[in-house]
């Protein structure tokens, strides 16, 4: 009797887990839009209408950040890679730098940061910028991967349609997602 309740219990579970996975990835819609070009950054992507994902901006587009109401910017570039001081010219708005990369690999702390950064600021509108967009698309293939249970491919397409454009940043992409623990 134990033995046929539990191969029902098993046979229930089975059914439902799929239902379950596709319901727990509806609720975690990725809304990417491509937006016009902020000064001198193009190629600006958008998520979820909040967070803006670009490349580096120059020091004239820092300054109007404010004006065209930004209230947050993450820097996600190391900072000796940056050649003025960048964290000087966003005055009156929040700053975060947190490199992504050290030593050519996502660093798991960098993505948990990152994502907390955003959270705590969540419903501003927040500049999330690396030197291109490459590694900022990067940082959301990771996120998606790792905390929200997509599949490599799932988060590398994604990342890919969030700017990710060179092959060497899918390589770590797809190096850091692979040696997840899960």
């Amino acid at each position: 009797m134990i033995k046929r309740i539990l191969c029902a219990l098993i046979v229930i579970s089975a059914l439902f887990l799929p239902a379950q996975a596709e319901d727990h990835a509806k609720k975690h819609v990725i809304d990417l839009k491509t937006e016009a070009a902020i000064g001198n950054m193009s190629g600006v992507i958008s998520l979820h209408g909040s967070i803006y994902m670009a490349g580096q901006p120059d020091p004239a587009t820092l300054a109007t950040l404010k004006d065209s109401g930004f209230e947050v910017v993450i820097n996600i570039r190391h900072e000796d890679e940056v050649k003025f001081d960048e964290k000087s010219l966003v005055t009156g708005l929040s700053y975060y730098n947190i490199p992504l990369l050290k030593d050519g690999k996502i660093q798991d702390a960098a993505v948990v940061d990152i994502h907390t950064a955003l959270s705590e600021n969540k419903g501003k509108k927040i500049l999330l910028h690396c030197s291109s967009g490459n590694r900022v698309a990067g940082w959301l293939g990771a996120h998606l991967g790792r905390d929200r249970g997509y599949t490599t491919d799932k988060a590398v397409a994604l990342a890919k349609q969030a700017g990710m454009t060179k092959a060497g940043m899918e390589k770590i992409l797809r190096n850091y997602l692979d040696h997840l623990v899960k």
